[in-house]
């Protein structure tokens, strides 16, 4: 794949768009393409958009809570910047069982970040899927989003080992190399037994009037100053977790302690 990304660039192409089989994890493909901006790349990961098929999605994931499988459409949604709810036209509330709002709280559930899209065979504004940023630490959007109070980010957690997102808070600036060991013990040692596919947050650093940033993918993250604090702002620390077993008394008391 290195050897094909090199032979595109020559072209100077704006976007490269990789389709990956409808059973693949994205989560290596992500990994891969997530590129540290000291590398000085010329690709780089833009965002994971991820098609879902509205008249079947409640019957994917219904089955995993009836087996003990796990199908790979819990983990292309958790993944995903970008949800396509494609062929909404054979939805609606007279001829199905679940309406399209149900089906778009189903997906809300597992990524509460992702920005879901209705369409009629994939039928889509492209400026609504190319240059979403959804890997830059310092587009504004994603801050916002991330800054603002009142938006619910945590999700209920429909089933013992399901995909869920999970949103935590501490007040109180945080020591930046226990941070670092913190999401180092989750992801790498597993030490608390979570399962965490992505995360994003914001963070107030000990000694900083810089706001970090902290984005993971699986067992690769990132901590880096973004800007400075606006005045007036409230800084706080503030992360997203999606994934699954997650334990919210765990990590705010394991967060907490990265406060001491």
């Amino acid at each position: 794949m290195n050897d094909l990304l090199i032979t595109l660039v020559a072209y100077r192409l704006d976007h490269i768009l990789l389709e990956t089989t409808g059973l693949a994890n994205p989560a290596p493909l992500a990994s891969v393409l997530w590129l540290d901006d000291q590398l000085e790349a010329a690709v780089s990961l833009d965002s994971i958009i991820t098609v879902v098929d509205a008249k079947n999605l409640h019957y994917q994931l219904k089955s995993h809570n009836d087996s003990s499988s796990f199908p790979e459409a819990y983990h292309q949604i958790a993944f995903a910047d970008v949800v396509i709810l494609n062929k909404v036209d054979l939805v609606s509330s007279e001829n199905s069982d679940t309406p399209l709002e149900d089906l778009e709280k189903e997906i809300y559930n597992i990524n509460s970040l992702a920005r879901i899209i209705r369409s009629v065979q994939c039928q889509v504004d492209l400026s609504n899927i190319l240059n979403c940023r959804a890997y830059d630490a310092t587009h504004v959007t994603h801050l916002e989003a991330l800054l603002e109070e009142n938006k619910k980010l945590s999700t209920r957690d429909l089933h013992d080992s399901s995909v869920r997102t999970l949103c935590i808070c501490e007040p109180k600036k945080v020591d930046f190399d226990k941070v670092r060991i913190w999401i180092e013990e989750i992801i790498w040692d597993k030490k608390y037994g979570m399962d965490v596919y992505r995360c994003k947050g914001v963070l107030s650093v000990l000694n900083s009037d810089q706001l970090h940033t902290l984005q993971v993918v699986r067992e690769l993250y990132e901590i880096v100053p973004t800007r400075e604090w606006k005045d007036g702002e409230n800084r706080i620390n503030k992360i997203v977790f999606i994934g699954r077993l997650l334990n919210e008394e765990i990590l705010i008391d394991s967060l907490r302690a990265c406060t001491l």
